[in-house]
């Protein structure tokens, strides 16, 4: 297996990238409805502080994961599959990109909008070049506070159709993203 995409498998950098953002985003998540019933104070903003700078990874990885498709080739839907679940495919995966990019830029302007810099775990900040605005901060806040939803439920369609492929239409759709193809 190569580092480029072939026709019939991801590369060794599509699948790091995939499962580097996808532990990533499940640490936002955890961190994100962790810290969410916390009272405010030291607890809650540590927590916050490693939600931001694990977000900064995943945005970074995630430009890169972008990047790389567009460079790369593609692998093909598997034969027989319905067209209707290739559109599924291709909107989830679309849908994803957009709603992940959404989440962790809302992220980064609730930091932006209250004044600061973007955290990178005390080693330095990101200043975004964003006037502080109590208004456009409450925004931002509703924005990442609804858009995680939409990203949990198309993971969660995501994940059933990658099961569905391997365990029921028995293809190699979960296998390229993991161990490679037959």
């Amino acid at each position: 297996m190569g580092l480029r995409n072939t026709a019939t498998e991801f590369g060794t950098l599509a699948k790091t990238l995939h499962w580097l953002v996808t532990i990533g985003i499940f640490v936002l998540i955890y961190l994100g409805i962790e810290q969410s019933g916390m009272e405010r104070g030291p607890e809650k903003d540590e927590i916050r502080f490693i939600h931001g700078s694990i977000a900064l990874v995943v945005l970074f990885l995630m430009t890169i994961r972008i990047f790389w498709r567009w460079m790369n080739e593609v692998p093909v839907h598997p034969d027989g599959m319905a067209p209707w679940q290739r559109r599924i495919a291709t909107v989830v995966h679309w849908g994803l990109y957009v709603t992940v990019f959404t989440q962790l830029t809302a992220g980064a302007m609730i930091v932006a909008t209250a004044g600061k810099g973007l955290p990178f775990f005390g080693l330095f900040s990101v200043p975004l070049p964003v006037v502080e605005n109590h208004d456009n901060h409450e925004w931002w806040e509703e924005v990442h506070e609804f858009v995680w939803m939409p990203v949990a439920a198309l993971i969660t369609v995501h994940i059933l159709g990658a099961l569905y492929n391997h365990f029921i239409a028995k293809n190699d759709v979960f296998r390229r993203m993991t161990v490679g193809v037959k």
